[in-house]
């Protein structure tokens, strides 16, 4: 049987930015039920780096998250920006975004001319104003995934596919699964499967709900879109787009509560995406070239969920990430491996960070 220090369970960005770090000092496996690496969430993701995005935690791990993409700007981001819009009803709603946020991240308000302007596919009779997030930069999630797992072999990282936990046991504190292999600490990084996983282990879930997240994808016959022109969202987040060599990526920004599982897009989805994009602008098309659907894990209060479960210290929560997983993937690395490692977390911008993420919360203990 073989032995290791660590098995992650789960090989999406969570599970491989963590054991990227340590498996520099650390023996560590991961294990992913699929047949291919990064299946579900983070294999189906087009994701931003956006500063003003999420509550308060999000923030401040984007924040903490902040060096190491702008260390590497070249490798991972593309500056974009972010043009958050509104309609007459969202008027205020932008402004107070703005106010709301203008001291913390660069913004600026722009009227509906200035919107137009640059964003020209825009319906005039639909927008109101906006508000720019400037420095908002498109990820590129596949050469994020690559870094990570190149660290992670070079580090002499074990990876197991198509591995079904089947069996577990807890002898001689080590954790045994399906007889195979063993290690001393479990670190839960299965993303939509997270409670599912901590049944098997006889640990209490922290009921998360995997929300469904739609992406059409078509090319408009009518406008040729300004390769300048930023990723576009309502407001409220009921759509948003983005171009991508002369094609339209877009989502209704759907959250539909569902369960583990590999899902699909549904038509239903697809229709009112079409709908509300149609609604905010002049785009013309008569098919959808392609779409695709995947799950964002939530708790209640929206903030990942981190750290040991009880005194053990041999079952390590890292789930929850929501819509936020890839822009905070290092910052979530970092801290969990710092908890692991016994290492202080002392780059924490905000004291109150690590509480507002820790599993007691969800266990209602105080840290």
């Amino acid at each position: 049987m073989k032995h290791y220090d660590i098995i992650i369970i789960g090989s999406g960005i969570a599970g491989i930015s963590l054991g990227s770090i340590i498996s520099k000092e650390r023996k560590v496996a991961i294990i992913e039920k699929e047949k291919q690496l990064s299946y579900h969430s983070t294999g189906r993701s087009f994701a931003f780096f956006i500063e003003s995005y999420g509550n308060n935690a999000i923030i401040e791990l984007t924040k903490i998250s902040k060096k190491f993409f702008y260390d590497n700007f070249n490798l991972f981001l593309k500056k974009k920006g972010v043009m958050f819009i509104g309609n007459n009803k969202q008027k205020t709603i932008v402004e107070d975004f703005y106010n709301e946020h203008k001291h913390k991240v660069k913004l600026e308000l722009f009227s509906k001319n200035e919107t137009i302007k640059l964003a020209n596919c825009l319906n005039e009779d639909y927008v109101n104003n906006s508000v720019i997030d400037i420095n908002a930069s498109e990820i590129d999630v596949n050469n994020l995934y690559e870094y990570y797992r190149k660290l992670y072999n070079k580090n002499d990282g074990f990876i197991f596919t198509d591995f079904n936990i089947n069996l577990v046991e807890y002898k001689n504190n080590k954790w045994i699964l399906n007889n195979e292999i063993s290690s001393d600490i479990i670190v839960n990084a299965s993303g939509a499967w997270a409670d599912e996983v901590a049944k098997l282990f006889k640990i209490k879930p922290v009921n998360v709900v995997p929300k469904i997240r739609t992406v059409f994808v078509f090319k408009p016959q009518n406008i040729k879109i300004d390769n300048n022109c930023p990723l576009v969202a309502d407001i409220e987040e009921k759509f948003y787009f983005k171009d991508q060599n002369d094609q339209i990526y877009a989502s209704p920004a759907d959250e539909t509560p569902s369960y583990p599982h590999d899902c699909h897009p549904d038509d239903l989805d697809i229709a009112i995406g079409i709908d509300r994009i149609q609604k905010a602008t002049k785009f013309k098309f008569n098919h959808i070239d392609n779409k695709w659907s995947g799950l964002r894990t939530f708790v209640k209060d929206k903030s990942p969920v981190i750290g040991y479960e009880n005194s053990n210290k041999n079952f390590f929560w890292l789930v929850a990430q929501g819509g936020y997983g890839i822009q905070t993937s290092p910052a979530l690395a970092e801290i969990s491996a710092n908890i692991i490692l016994n290492k202080k977390n002392d780059f924490l911008i905000d004291n109150s960070t690590l509480n507002n993420i820790s599993i007691k919360r969800i266990r209602n203990e105080i840290l």
